[in-house]
């Protein structure tokens, strides 16, 4: 079973799947979990893996948790979203309640056999540093999966590159380069194979790079306080040629940083100058603080703070950022607060500090690193499942024969269930988008709905899909096409104001495909339920001032532009001139 366990942390950070799956970086990742957990769970079975206080330590404090995230689940406004999570992470009670499982066996299967821990850090080595070849290459323009044009900001010399290795964004591959460092340096130290002890410095090597090249301002914090953790638990005791290796790579840095292939990096050290504060984050984990004192008991449930989120948002965060959807708290524990309240922090808590108090050097390191960098971002399926399983080795020291009961085949069935229609459905998915770019609106109709029959309850497309049939429609010459788009943005887009994330959106969505077909009265109520739904968001009072002031009705027209404009902290320019024309009593 180690060996089932290795290859599922590294596909869970290698594997994605460009034009196979619509979530191509999110959904195989996932799938490979549910599938490998289930594998796990009917092969430990017929095995006996290890026990003892620090692994029944554990044990208990994944029960715990998971009991938390089934009672937060049930009393979300949206239990079935907070069950199967949302599409830009899918990260629901049922993959969170996964992921626990998944490092218990870890710590199950691992007690006090040092090697099934080796064989653990190898996969980690090999696959960070497999990971970080492709980060390194991304840096430096190669990259024959993903555009590079999603992950460069900015024009000119001034153009940063954010290499978001197969992690899906830049700061959770930054995480998990952070976790590769420090166990790949532990696996260098207790390796006995004397080839792996040099892919283990080596890999170390190659994630520090990559890592650094990143940017990541969260990992290099992490990285620091990292090293600080080492070097306290080893007794400030360094090794000659550490120094001599860290003197040698700073030259190098140093050098690379000046050079004309080190400009992206000089950029990137001018956007640090420039927003010292790391953007919207400290507004962003005060409103978010608010969000979880309302409801410090049970939380909010799981993957519901997209949508939660806009009732409890300031308007200074609002003028701040005015059209920005904000999918997460940026910060592990406020992230389990608000899901799960008090409980689901505090057991999160006692997860870590089990973690960093059983660990040795190497793994108390890593833990730190992780811990530190995700104060800037919440957990996604490869860092939990990086940052539990660290704590899972962390607990597995100690040795006794333990039999798991059969029952367990009834979460794997339940597991492999889930798996098997969260690929079919977005396989579908991606089919339905290349039949829409070849402007073939039965085949699409036809895939979405074999998508709608296969997806898991929760997170839905419909959003995506009405805005993707409807700008079909206006873009097709085909009248027959045009007319079964339309149909189809109309039916998706009113599904959408019950089934995605941000219902906001979706009522603004609506209310653009009415406009589109002319209908005043439905636009207005679109509109208005956008605003009530997210009260802080300029748009939608700016599109019903500008909608009011052409039926001629001034006051009300007048009363929503000056909505916009508060809300708007003048970021555009177009908003205040509709409140002054307005004022102005122009039509």
């Amino acid at each position: 079973m180690g060996i089932l366990q290795a290859a599922l942390i590294g596909l869970a950070a290698l594997i994605i799947t460009p034009g196979y799956f619509f979530y191509f970086d999110v959904t195989p990742k996932v799938a490979v979990v549910l599938l490998g957990t289930a594998a796990a769970l009917i092969w430990s079975a017929f095995s006996q893996g290890g026990s003892g206080a620090k692994v029944r330590w554990f044990a208990i404090l994944v029960a715990l948790q998971t009991l938390s995230l089934a009672l937060s689940t049930a009393l979300s406004a949206r239990p079935a979203l907070s069950l199967t999570g949302t599409n830009w992470r899918r990260y629901g009670a049922l993959v969170q309640a996964t992921v626990l499982i998944f490092a218990w066996l870890v710590a199950w299967h691992t007690a006090g056999q040092p090697h099934r821990i080796r064989t653990i850090l190898r996969t980690v080595a090999a696959t960070g540093a497999a990971a970080a070849l492709y980060g390194i290459a991304q840096f430096f323009g190669w990259d024959p999966f993903l555009p590079a044009a999603a992950y460069r900001v900015g024009e000119g010399v001034w153009t940063i590159v954010r290499p978001p290795g197969t992690l899906g964004y830049v700061s959770y591959f930054a995480t998990w380069l952070l976790f590769t460092i420090f166990l790949s340096l532990t696996l260098a130290r207790m390796e006995t194979s004397p080839a792996w002890r040099q892919i283990g410095y080596a890999a170390a090597a190659l994630a520090l790079i990559a890592m650094l090249l990143t940017g990541t301002r969260a990992a290099l914090l992490g990285l620091a306080v990292g090293a600080c953790v080492w070097l306290f638990r080893n007794g400030f005791r360094i090794p000659r040629n550490w120094l001599l290796a860290a003197a040698g790579s700073g030259v190098a840095l140093a050098a690379f940083y000046v050079s004309p292939a080190g400009q992206p990096l000089r950029s990137r050290v001018r956007w640090f100058v420039e927003d010292p504060w790391g953007g919207a984050r400290p507004h962003l984990w005060r409103d978010s603080f608010t969000m979880f004192l309302h409801r410090p008991a049970a939380g909010y449930g799981p993957e519901t703070f997209t949508a939660e989120f806009p009732r409890f948002q300031s308007l200074e965060l609002a003028r701040a950022y005015p059209d920005f959807v904000h999918e997460s708290p940026h910060n592990i524990f406020l992230d389990a607060a608000v899901a799960q309240g008090v409980p689901g922090l505090l057991i999160l808590c006692c997860l870590l500090a089990l973690g960093f108090r059983t660990a040795n050097a190497g793994l108390a390191a890593a833990l730190a690193a992780g811990i530190v960098a995700q104060q800037f971002t919440v957990f996604t399926l490869p860092t939990a499942l990086i940052t539990f399983t660290t704590i899972a080795l962390a607990a597995s020291e100690s040795r006794a024969s333990l039999r798991l009961p059969k029952l367990v085949f009834l979460p794997a069935t339940l597991l492999l269930y889930a798996a098997i229609r969260l690929m079919v459905s977005d396989h579908a998915l991606a089919l339905t988008q290349k039949s829409l770019a070849a402007a073939d609106e039965a085949s699409a109709t036809a895939h979405y709905a074999h998508y709608q029959s296969w997806r898991l309850p929760g997170a839905s497309a419909d959003l995506w899909y009405s805005r993707a049939s409807l700008t079909l429609a206006q873009k097709t010459a085909n009248p027959a096409v045009r007319f079964q788009a339309l149909i189809q943005a109309a039916g998706a887009g009113v599904r959408a104001t019950e089934t995605a994330e941000d219902s906001g959106n979706a009522w603004y969505s609506l209310a653009v495909l009415y406009a589109a077909q002319n209908d005043a009265a439905n636009t207005a109520k679109c509109l208005r339920a956008a605003a009530a739904t997210n009260p802080n968001w300029f748009k939608p009072h700016w599109t019903l001032a500008r909608l009011l002031r052409m039926q001629g009705r001034l006051p009300e027209a007048q009363r929503e532009a000056a909505i916009a404009v508060r809300c708007d902290g003048g970021k555009n320019a177009e908003v205040s001139r509709t409140l002054a024309e307005i004022r102005a009593g122009q039509p």
